[in-house]
């Protein structure tokens, strides 16, 4: 990635599958990402809180909070990084779009997709 400066950019994988996770922090990895994980929603909340991610992956369907409200919160409390939703709900578009996440992909997705939407958010994210 070339918008890469001196500083290793942080991305946390929300997401309650231990499969899931394990899959994004490899491609993310190998993409350069320092990646960490949270197992659900208020997990997410309080490692995005604690260690300010450039990017975070979201899994719409996650115990305790959802991915849409993880977002909503980030929103009210004015946090503001790259967000790439994913979801095997087929109704994830609506969702994304109700929520004003411009970035998500239905499962399954190939890593060739994945690695291109994130870099996509995250470009979109520094022009803001």
């Amino acid at each position: 990635m070339n918008y890469k400066n001196l500083k290793k950019l942080k991305a946390l994988i929300a997401d309650d599958e231990d499969s899931n996770q394990i899959c994004l922090t490899v491609a993310l990895e190998k993409e350069g990402w320092e990646v960490k994980q949270a197992k659900d929603g208020q997990e997410a909340i309080e490692k995005v809180l604690a260690w300010q991610p450039d990017l975070l992956i979201l899994d719409n369907q996650m115990p305790k909070l959802t991915g849409a409200e993880v977002y909503q919160y980030l929103q009210l409390q004015k946090i503001k990084l790259a967000v790439v939703m994913i979801s095997g709900d087929s109704k994830l578009e609506k969702i994304a779009s109700d929520l004003g996440i411009a970035y998500y992909l239905q499962r399954p997705f190939d890593m060739a997709e994945f690695i291109q939407t994130i870099n996509s958010a995250y470009e979109n994210f520094l022009k803001k």
